[in-house]
C-alpha cells in the first residue's frame, strides 16, 4: 500500500471537518434558532478537525520527519498540481474556520486580549462564515481529487470517487456534529433532541445516496479493467472483504439504517444514547472507506 493509514485519517479527519462545517452552515440557515446546537457544534470543530489531519499528511510523506523544511514544497514546488492546490485551499479554510471556531467558542479567555480580539471579531461573525463556506466545500472535494488524478491507479481515477467521497464527507460530518452536540451538553441542547427524528431522515437520505454512489463505483471499477477488477476482488472476496463487508457496509450502511428505521416504527424520536450509537457508526464506515480506497489500490503494469 502506497498509502496507509495516515493518509486514510488525513483523507476523514479534512473530510469529516470539511463536512461538520457545511452541516452547521445550513443548519444555521434553515433554522438559526432551531438547529443552534447543530451549528455550533459543526463550527466549533470544523476547522480543528480538518487541521488534526494536515500533521499526518505532511508525517506520512516524510518531509515531517526528516526534513522539515521540504513543507514549503507543498505550497511552492509544484503551482499547477492538485496536491499543490489542496494545501492552499485547506490552510484557507483552516485559518478562516479558526476564526469562526475563536468567536463561536463561549469561553471567557484568562487572557484579556483574546476576549478583546472576539469582541472586535464578533460583528463580523458572518462573513467569516460566509467566507469559509466555499472553502469548506472545496476541502470536502479535494479528497477525492487527491486520489482522482493518479491515472495509474484504475481505483482512484475514477469520476465517481470525488463525489463519493463529497456525500460521504457531509454525511460523516453531520454525524460528527450531533455526536459533540449530543455528548457535550449545550443550553439548547433539549431543542435539539426535539429535531433528532427529522435529522435523520435527511441523515437517511444521504446514507442511501452514498450506498448507491459505492456500488456504482464498485460496479464501474469492476468493468473498467482487469487492474480495476482485481482492486475489487481485493474488496468483495479478497483480503481487504472482511473490512469492507464489517467495517464500511454494516456500520456505515446497514447499522445506522437500522436505527433509523427502528425510530421511524416507533413514530419518535431517538434518545440521546441511540443517536451517539448510530453517528458514531457513521463515522467508523467513513474511516474504513477512505482506508479500503487506500488499501485496494491496484496499479496498473505496463510491459
Amino acid at each position: 500500500m502506497a498509502w496507509g493509514f495516515y493518509i486514510a485519517l488525513y483523507l476523514f479527519l479534512a473530510g469529516a471537518g470539511a463536512g461538520a462545517f457545511l452541516t452547521a452552515v445550513t443548519a444555521e440557515i434553515y433554522s438559526r434558532d432551531g438547529f443552534r446546537p447543530l451549528a455550533r457544534s459543526g463550527i466549533i470543530i470544523g476547522a480543528p478537525m480538518v487541521a488534526l489531519g494536515m500533521p499526518w499528511l505532511i508525517w506520512d510523506l516524510g518531509i515531517g520527519k526528516q526534513e522539515p523544511w521540504r513543507i514549503f514544497w507543498l505550497f511552492f514546488g509544484n503551482p499547477g498540481s492538485v496536491m499543490t492546490l489542496g494545501a492552499w485551499i485547506i490552510s484557507a479554510f483552516v485559518l478562516v474556520g479558526m476564526g469562526c471556531t475563536f468567536v463561536e467558542l463561549d469561553v471567557k479567555w484568562p487572557v484579556p486580549m483574546l476576549n478583546k480580539l472576539k469582541a472586535r471579531l464578533l460583528p463580523y461573525r458572518r462573513r467569516l462564515l460566509m467566507t469559509a463556506t466555499p472553502l469548506a466545500f472545496a476541502t470536502a472535494i479535494y479528497t477525492g481529487l487527491l486520489l482522482g488524478v493518479v491515472r495509474a491507479i484504475p481505483l482512484w481515477n475514477n469520476p465517481l470517487l470525488p463525489p463519493l467521497f463529497f456525500i460521504s464527507a457531509l454525511s460523516t460530518g453531520l454525524a460528527a456534529s450531533v455526536v459533540v452536540a449530543v455528548l457535550f451538553p449545550m443550553e439548547e441542547r433539549r431543542l435539539l433532541a426535539e429535531h433528532f427524528f427529522y435529522l435523520n431522515q435527511i441523515h437517511s437520505l444521504m446514507i442511501v445516496i452514498e450506498t448507491v454512489f459505492i456500488f456504482c463505483f464498485v460496479f464501474l471499477i469492476s468493468i473498467s479493467s482487469v487492474t480495476g477488477a482485481q482492486s475489487v476482488s481485493l474488496l468483495t472476496t479478497g483480503s481487504l472483504a472482511p473490512w469492507f463487508w464489517l467495517g464500511v457496509v454494516f456500520f456505515g450502511i446497514v447499522d445506522p439504517m437500522i436505527i433509523y428505521i427502528y425510530e421511524v416504527v416507533l413514530g419518535r424520536p431517538l434518545m440521546p444514547y441511540a443517536m451517539v450509537i448510530s453517528d458514531s457508526s457513521v463515522l467508523l464506515g467513513g474511516f474504513v472507506l477512505r482506508y479500503l480506497v487506500l488499501g485496494a489500490a491496484v496499479p496498473v503494469i505496463l510491459f
